[in-house]
């Protein structure tokens, strides 16, 4: 690990971040509703872990929509929940559509 990001690290000791390393940093993201399909029924925040989903699934705190932007390098999604979207949009400078 580069030592700026262990000192990044140090400085930020939400347990949310423990394994962010700024691959987000600067993203665009819309806030979007979820729609399962027969491949995939929920997301996950990439921080907090959250279950972003459609479904109402019992006994669990899930959202129904969140932030997405898609990643140009793994050629996927990346979901944020509202609440972590909101925690960290001016430290990692996220960008609205």
């Amino acid at each position: 690990m580069k030592k700026e990001n262990q000192d990044w690290k140090k400085e930020n000791q939400d347990w949310r971040l423990v394994s962010y390393d700024g691959y987000l940093n600067g993203k665009t993201f819309r806030l979007k509703h979820f729609i399962s399909n027969d491949k995939n029924d929920h997301e996950h925040c990439e921080f907090c872990w959250k279950k972003i989903t459609d479904l109402q699934i019992e006994n669990e705190d899930c959202d129904s929509e969140g932030y997405v932007c898609f990643n140009s390098k793994t050629q996927q999604t990346n979901w944020i929940c509202k609440n972590c979207f909101n925690d960290f949009k001016e430290k990692f400078n996220f960008k609205e559509e």
